[in-house]
């Protein structure tokens, strides 16, 4: 079977279309009418406050305020304060007034603008900015005239380089003076010195300016070279005498050095003897050799030479050691000596070392002076060629020229500023408007019959809304975010039914009987069973809810089924319309509050109202988020929960509609 469709009449035949009918509901809307002549009369005020404003012309030129560094040299370091002095005379009073009679100067036409200045007006228009870690000022001009300024920069940087040369022209000559006066001193200083030095000298018998030269200190050193080397020769004697008795002791044989080759000949002599008697005694016995005339005499001979070395032996060592005696006494009276007219020196000498020390003194006292002098004429020679008197240190990096462009103000940003500034003005103009007009809904004393709550229908005005309808939102598992929708009266509610069509009661009847929005909106024929008055419904909370008698009715009109099509993906904005469509007509007051969450809302609160309890709705108007249970805990009872079967399910909206 075809669903049935019955047509949407709202309006009447010699009305507009829909279209023209809410294009002419904006255009008349008061929010608009607010919004508009407080954006035009705002944006015409800050517009023309922003283009009566005058451009602001720039010139600018850039100075070197010391000599430029040679190319084979490194960049100086920065100097700030030098750069900061400079900054204050740029400024100072004098320069500017100079400035400004040299451009008077120039211009003969006495109704020029620029006779008319004053000092006061030329400082308001110039700047200085130096740049940082530099020697480098930018000079700096502002005004509404872009051909004056330029002039002006440069006639001040003239009296600028003027002002500079003479000044220092006049600290030149005046530090030639001093300079020159200082090298007067000097030289008489100098020649003092010289003279004292010279008489110090000869007073104190110093003939070299080298200190061991002179004859105090040349015998002084003499007598101490003298000493370390007669100390060596006793150190060396005492140290033979010592090795001498040593081997004495040892019975070393000790014979002086003269002695040494005839002692050397016996003891060989000795030897050859000792090995012949040797080989005789291997070959003879002695009887033998004593009784043969050629060879006894060995025997003797032998003995003769050991006496003779023995004697050689005693002899030595009494000369040697004698000699060795005589040889450290000799060395040791000479230290003895030598240690006696050292010390009778060393008076004379720490005396002259004293005068010695003074000389030196004298004569640094006069190197410095000498120094200071030659340092002093350097200096002078410096100042004397250098003709900083023509080329001062400054110099003119870039010359001031003529700028076309403003800096400020920015026309385009501070206009669009304005435009911003406007809309927000007017937005909180309508804002200010809505909040200062609202008034609250005027609700008559309920009548409670049988447990159903009855409302007079209270006197609303017409105030359309020029937004667009708003489609019906799809919640995810048909929860209710929040119970903060407008709640509608009963008297309001019978009052939309009456101003809707099939379709629309339709869809109202079913949120006021428990389905959720999804499901009302995509509600098939196969689950209304109109002989048994049930509508089945599958998802998160299976249920079956019992068909009224106003709804049952509504159904028989369009064939047992809703009278839209579940399958039809529009269907959800072709629903929001047709209700937003009979609000309007209804005549009650903001049309655009009554929204299928607000009837939903309006149906969970009548329940709630009640007495029933929170545990229990999710069975009647299918799942609801923990949060949104917890908030209508605020429409409860401070009674003990009521059951479902205590409770009345029938809205009273539902009840006699025509």
């Amino acid at each position: 079977m075809k669903n049935y469709m019955p047509p949407i009449e709202i309006f009447s035949k010699n009305s507009y279309s829909p279209y023209e009918f809410k294009k002419s509901l904006w255009l008349r809307s008061p929010r608009l009418i607010i919004f508009t002549i407080v954006f035009l009369i705002s944006a015409a005020i800050g517009l023309t406050y922003i283009y009566s404003r005058p451009a602001i012309y720039r010139s600018s030129a850039t100075l070197l305020t010391s000599a430029m560094t040679a190319i084979d040299r490194e960049s100086s370091v920065a100097d700030i304060q030098h750069v900061a002095i400079q900054k204050q005379i740029l400024l100072g009073h004098e320069l500017i007034v100079e400035t400004l009679s040299r451009l008077k100067a120039l211009i003969t036409n006495e109704s020029d603008p620029v006779q008319q200045l004053t000092v006061a007006d030329i400082r308001k228009l110039l700047n200085v900015e130096p740049v940082a870690e530099t020697n480098l000022v930018e000079i700096l001009a502002e005004g509404t005239d872009p051909e004056f300024l330029p002039r002006l920069i440069n006639t001040w940087t003239e009296v600028y380089l003027d002002a500079r040369a003479a000044e220092v022209k006049k600290l030149t000559d005046n530090t030639s003076r001093i300079i020159e006066d200082e090298l007067k001193g000097l030289t008489e200083e100098i020649n003092s010195a010289r003279a004292e030095l010279e008489t110090f000298r000869k007073n104190n018998d110093i003939s070299s300016t080298g200190r061991n030269e002179n004859e105090a200190l040349a015998r002084l050193k003499g007598l101490n070279d003298s000493l370390n080397t007669a100390s060596e020769e006793e150190v060396k004697a005492k140290a033979q005498l010592d090795a001498i008795k040593s081997a004495i002791s040892r019975n070393q044989a000790v014979v002086p050095d003269y002695e040494q080759g005839s002692l050397q000949d016996l003891e060989k002599r000795l030897q050859e003897l000792r090995e012949q008697l040797a080989e005789f005694d291997k070959k003879f016995t002695r009887d033998y050799l004593n009784k043969q005339p050629a060879l006894k005499f060995v025997p003797e001979q032998i003995k003769k030479l050991e006496a003779e070395i023995n004697k050689k032996h005693v002899y030595g060592k009494s000369i040697v050691l004698t000699d060795a005696e005589n040889k450290y006494a000799a060395a040791k009276q000479t230290v003895i000596a030598i240690r006696a007219q050292l010390d009778a020196h060393k008076k004379l000498a720490a005396e002259f070392t004293s005068k010695f020390a003074e000389h030196e003194t004298l004569k640094t006292d006069l190197e410095g002076l000498e120094k200071l002098y030659r340092d002093t004429q350097e200096r002078l020679v410096q100042i004397e060629t250098s003709h900083k008197e023509k080329y001062p240190q400054v110099t003119v990096i870039n010359q001031a020229y003529v700028s076309r462009d403003p800096v400020r103000p920015n026309y385009s940003r501070d206009a669009a500023i304005a435009i911003a500034g406007s809309l927000l003005l007017g937005l909180f103009s309508v804002w200010i408007f809505e909040y200062l007009t609202r008034k609250p809904e005027e609700l008559q004393s309920p009548v409670t019959l049988s447990g159903i709550h009855m409302y007079n229908p209270s006197s609303e005005m017409l105030n359309y809304s020029q937004t667009a309808p708003k489609p019906l939102e799809q919640k995810k598992n048909n929860a209710l975010k929040s119970p903060l929708y407008r709640e509608l009266s009963t008297s309001q509610l019978k009052t939309i039914l009456k101003a809707s069509n099939l379709k629309t009661k339709q869809f109202i009847s079913l949120l006021l009987s428990g389905l959720s929005i999804d499901e009302a909106t995509y509600l098939k024929a196969d689950q209304i069973n109109m002989e048994k008055g049930t509508i089945t419904l599958t998802g998160p909370v299976p249920r079956i809810i019992t068909i009224n008698h106003l709804l049952k009715s509504l159904f028989e009109q369009s064939g047992g089924h809703p009278a839209w099509n579940a399958d039809n993906p529009n269907s959800s904005e072709d629903l929001a319309a047709s209700l937003l469509c009979a609000a309007i007509d209804s005549g009650l007051s903001n049309p655009m509050e009554i929204t299928a969450e607000a009837i939903r809302h309006s149906y969970i609160a009548y329940l709630v109202r009640q007495g029933l309890r929170l545990s229990d709705l999710d069975l009647i108007v299918g799942y609801l988020a923990p949060f949104a249970i917890s908030t209508y805990s605020a429409y409860s009872t401070p009674e003990q929960g009521r059951a479902i079967d205590d409770i009345e399910l029938l809205h009273p909206a539902l009840i006699d509609i025509a």
